[in-house]
């Protein structure tokens, strides 16, 4: 069966982009540019991992994360941060509680970007 992604970003670009990576290598990819749809659709659908960027202007990556892991049906959810963001201490402790399985810094190196999600996803 093919692994699902949801990438969660505010841009556009970097959505199509991300997602054109997703799906060449080798996964099925569905992209929102809002983190409150992105929880609807988890509620809804299953995904193997949810790209999610840090910095959205509705509401936070962070803050997003934080209602996943509050919500018994998805708490479990596989997510790795996109971000430009280079965290402080106090700020890594706060994203660390949340347990994301890796940030992926922006702009995106295309094959390190690959290599990461294969291993996330067990590929």
């Amino acid at each position: 069966m093919i692994k699902r992604v949801l990438i969660v970003d505010d841009e556009i670009d970097i959505l199509k982009s991300v997602k054109m990576l997703v799906e060449i290598t080798g996964y099925e990819a569905k992209i929102t540019n809002d983190g409150n749809k992105a929880i609807e659709i988890l509620k809804k659908e299953k995904y193997d991992l949810v790209l999610l960027d840090m910095l959205m202007p509705k509401i936070s990556g962070i803050a997003t994360l934080e209602k996943i892991r509050m919500d018994s049906k998805i708490k479990n959810q596989k997510v790795a941060f996109l971000t430009v963001v280079s965290l402080s201490q106090a700020g890594k402790k706060v994203v660390e509680d949340l347990k994301p399985v890796a940030y992926i810094e922006k702009p995106i190196d295309n094959s390190e970007f690959k290599r990461t999600i294969k291993k996330i996803l067990g590929d």
